[in-house]
């Protein structure tokens, strides 16, 4: 009689739950990602990258808004962006926002929820309707040099 190895039927076992569940599931759009990595500079200064951002809210809202903040350097540095808002999701209360400043601790990445409610909410900042956001590190160098740029398109 032939017998399957006790590790391949654990493993072919949860294979198959994995699979299982994953044809369960339903389908989710993720919503769009954008990825920032702060970086120091001379003279004690720094600045998050890239340097602009362009979202669509025809098609990067859909399914939520996230931003993964991200520091490889030895100190901590903070992600403000005046004009945008971090949604705060925290049990069964109702969602909260408040203004989008986060600090990042040294080797930590951060995932941060930001509200797409607010965004569609806020008038457009030129005659296309685009708004135009800074997003920078106050506590090392909030001068306009430092400052990158988030574009949110219509």
């Amino acid at each position: 009689m032939n017998r399957l190895h006790p590790r391949f039927a654990v493993s072919a076992l949860g294979l198959l739950i994995l699979i299982a569940e994953s044809c369960s599931m339903p389908s989710t759009s993720l919503g769009g990602e954008f990825h920032f990595v702060i970086q120091d500079l001379e003279g004690e200064a720094a600045a998050w990258s890239p340097r602009e951002v362009v979202i669509h809210k025809s098609t990067d809202l859909d399914g939520g808004l996230i931003f993964i903040l991200e520091n490889p350097t030895p100190r901590t540095h903070v992600f403000e962006a005046p004009g945008l808002f971090e949604k705060i999701v925290e049990g069964p209360e109702p969602p909260t926002v408040k203004p989008l400043r986060v600090y990042v601790a040294p080797g930590e990445t951060v995932r941060v929820q930001v509200s797409i409610e607010e965004l569609k909410r806020e008038p457009g900042t030129d005659t296309s309707g685009t708004q135009t956001c800074p997003f920078f590190c106050p506590l090392h160098g909030a001068d306009e040099a430092l400052r990158s740029t988030i574009r949110v398109m219509p």
